[in-house]
C-alpha cells in the first residue's frame, strides 16, 4: 500500500542553515581526508563510466576522495542492512522500485530544501522522471537516468519478408509514431517466421516472448487497462480485468502459434535474444535504451539497419502507453558527512554528470537539455526515437507499491501457466489477483 511518505526528521531550521552553508561556497572547497562513499549497483563499463565522474569530483574538489561501492547483486538488502546498521554510504543510487521502500522507512533525506543552492531545477528533468522522486514538495533523490521501453525493429529482417511498411513512421519531427496495432504487430512478426537453414524448424522469429511484468505491462495499458486499481490498493478486478486478458491472449497467442523462440521459460529470461536480433533471427526485441550500447557499432557501421518503435496498441486505441524505468541519486539521513553528500548527490545529478555518462549509452539522461544534446550528436536518428516516445509512457508501479517486487514475482505465473500446463488465462490470473490481494492485505 501507498503511504503518505515521511518527511526526513531534520528541523527546517537546520536544513536552512546547511543549505546557506552549501551556497555559500563551502561546496568548492576541499576537505582534507574527506572520504565519500557512493553504494550504487554498476558493473564492467558502467562502473568505469561513473569512475571517471567520481574523479571530476574529486579534482573540483582537491582532499576528497570518493570511493565507488557496487553490489550488483543482492543491491537493495546490502544498502538497508548497511543504513539500519548505522554504517550508511554517503549517498546511494535510488532505482524506481525502491522508492517506496527508503522514503516510507524515512531511509532518504528530503533534497527540496537544498535544490538552489545545488543548481538543481525540477523542471529541467522529464516531468514522469521528477515525479517518481517526489512526494509533495519533497524531493527524495535528484534523477540521474531513466529508460522507457520500446520496441527494437530489424528493418533488414523485415524487408526480407517484404513488411517493412508496416512499421510506424513518425507523423512530425520528434511526434511518436501512430497507427501501430496489435494487427499490424501480428502481421508483420508472422511474415519473417522463416526456415532458412532447411532443416525444418524455424530459426527466424517475429518476436521474443515476453515473461516478465516488465516487459508485458505496457501491453494491458496499451489494452486500456491495468494491473492495479487506481492508487494501487488492489489487483482484483484489473490484473484479471477484461483488457488484461486481451494482453494476455494476444502474446501468448504468438508464442502457440511458433512466433517466438521456444527457449523462455527461464529465470533468466532468453540469454540469446540481443544475438539473434542483431544476426538477423528475430525481427522485434522488446527492451530499454540499456540495450542500445549492444548494437551501436552495429547500426553506425551499417550492419545493422535499427528502427526504434513503440510498443503495439490494442486496436481499439489511438496510441500505446509504455512504462518508464528510472534513477535516481538519494542521501541517507544519518549519512558520515552530511553536507557533503549532498553536495555530492547535486554533482552526481548535474549536467556535467550527464554528459559524462552518457558515453555509456545506458540510458537517456535525465535533464531535457542534455538528453537533446545527445540526440543533436546522433546521427542514426536512435536517439530521438527514444526521446519521442518518453511522452507516452508512465511510471513503473514500482515507484508507488512499496514491494512491488512480490508482485512481479507472482505474476509470472499468468501466461506460464497457460504456456507451461494449458491452464485457462482467466482462471490463472484471477488465482494470481486474489493471492496478491491476500498478500498485501491492500
Amino acid at each position: 500500500m501507498t503511504k503518505r511518505s515521511p518527511r526526513a526528521s531534520r528541523p527546517v531550521r537546520a536544513a536552512a542553515i546547511l543549505a546557506v552553508g552549501l551556497a555559500g561556497g563551502a561546496c568548492a572547497r576541499g576537505e582534507s581526508g574527506t572520504t565519500l562513499r557512493v553504494a550504487l549497483w554498476a558493473g564492467g563499463h558502467e562502473l568505469e563510466i561513473e569512475r571517471q565522474v567520481a574523479d571530476h569530483y574529486e579534482a573540483l574538489h582537491p582532499g576528497v576522495r570518493v570511493v565507488l561501492e557496487s553490489a550488483p547483486n543482492g543491491y537493495e538488502e546490502r544498502l538497508l542492512t548497511s543504513i539500519a546498521a548505522g554504517r550508511p554510504p554517503d549517498v546511494y543510487l535510488m532505482d524506481s522500485p525502491d522508492i517506496p521502500t527508503f522514503v516510507e522507512r524515512g531511509l532518504a533525506l528530503d533534497l527540496a530544501p537544498y535544490q538552489e543552492a545545488l543548481g538543481f531545477r525540477p523542471d529541467s528533468v522529464f516531468g514522469q522522471v521528477a515525479d517518481a522522486f517526489r512526494r509533495g514538495g519533497s524531493m527524495f533523490a535528484l534523477p540521474k537516468d531513466f529508460t522507457p521501453m520500446v520496441l527494437y525493429a530489424n528493418r533488414g529482417v523485415l524487408a526480407a519478408a517484404g513488411v517493412e511498411d508496416l512499421l510506424p513512421a513518425a507523423s512530425s519531427p520528434g511526434a511518436p509514431p501512430a497507427g501501430w496495432t496489435w494487427t499490424d504487430f501480428r502481421r508483420a512478426a508472422e511474415a519473417v517466421v522463416a526456415d532458412t537453414d532447411g532443416d525444418g524448424r524455424p530459426n527466424v522469429f517475429g518476436f521474443d516472448f515476453p515473461r516478465n511484468l516488465y516487459q508485458w505491462v505496457p501491453f494491458v495499458w496499451s489494452a486500456g487497462g491495468d494491473i492495479l486499481a487506481p492508487g494501487g490498493h488492489g489487483a482484483e478486478g484489473y490484473l484479471d480485468g477484461t483488457e488484461a486478458l486481451e494482453a494476455y491472449r494476444f502474446l501468448t497467442a504468438m508464442a502457440e502459434d511458433g512466433l517466438t523462440p521456444g527457449a523462455q521459460f527461464v529465470q533468466q529470461g532468453d540469454p540469446a535474444r540481443e544475438a539473434r536480433f542483431a544476426s538477423g533471427g528475430q525481427a522485434f526485441l522488446l527492451s530499454g535504451h540499456w540495450t542500445l550500447p549492444v548494437f551501436r557499432d552495429l547500426v553506425e557501421t551499417g550492419a545493422l539497419d535499427l528502427a526504434i518503435v513503440p510498443i503495439p496498441h490494442h486496436p481499439s486505441r489511438r496510441a500505446a502507453t509504455s512504462v518508464l524505468y528510472a534513477s535516481g541519486w538519494a542521501v541517507p539521513p544519518n549519512a558520515p558527512h552530511l553536507r557533503r553528500a549532498i553536495d555530492l548527490a547535486g554533482f552526481l545529478a548535474s549536467p556535467e554528470a550527464q554528459r559524462i555518462r552518457a558515453r555509456s549509452g545506458l540510458a537517456i539522461p535525465s535533464r531535457m537539455d542534455v538528453a537533446a544534446e545527445i540526440a543533436s550528436a546522433d546521427d542514426t536518428g536512435v536517439e530521438d526515437a527514444f526521446i519521442a516516445l518518453v511522452g507516452g509512457a508512465r511510471m513503473t508501479w514500482g515507484a508507488r507499491v512499496r514491494d512491488f517486487s512480490r508482485i512481479e514475482a507472482l505474476a509470472v505465473e499468468i501466461m506460464d501457466r497457460r504456456l507451461v500446463r494449458g491452464e485457462p488465462l482467466a482462471s490463472s490470473a484471477s488465482d494470481v489477483a486474489r493471492r496478491i490481494d491476500a498478500e498485501f492485505e491492500w
